[in-house]
C-alpha cells in the first residue's frame, strides 16, 4: 500500500516524463498547488496524458464520470483520487 507521499511523488514524476514539465517547476509544487490555470496550467490534453499515466503507473481505471475539474484542482485533490482508487482495487 502506498502513502500519500508516495502517490504524489509518482503523479510528479509523471508530470516531468509524459508532459514535459521543467522538473525545477514540479519540484516546488505542493499538494495545494492547482493544476489548472495560474498552478501547473495544464491544457485538456495535457490533462488527459497525465490520466493515462496515472492508469498505467498504479493499474487504475478513471472512468469518463470522475473526469471533473474538482478532480484536478489541485496536487492535492488528484492525489487523494488515486489514494481512493489504489485502495478499491
Amino acid at each position: 500500500m502506498k502513502n500519500v507521499l508516495q502517490v504524489e511523488k509518482k503523479i510528479k514524476e509523471i508530470l516531468v516524463r509524459e508532459l514535459e514539465i521543467d522538473p525545477v517547476v514540479v519540484e516546488g509544487v505542493g499538494a495545494d498547488t492547482p493544476l489548472l490555470g495560474r498552478g501547473i496550467g495544464l491544457d485538456s490534453m495535457e490533462t488527459l496524458t497525465l490520466v493515462t499515466g496515472i492508469e498505467q503507473e498504479f493499474c487504475v481505471q478513471v472512468e469518463d464520470d470522475e473526469l471533473t475539474t474538482g478532480l484536478f484542482q489541485t496536487l492535492g485533490t488528484l492525489t487523494e483520487f488515486v489514494m481512493q482508487k489504489i485502495g478499491d482495487s
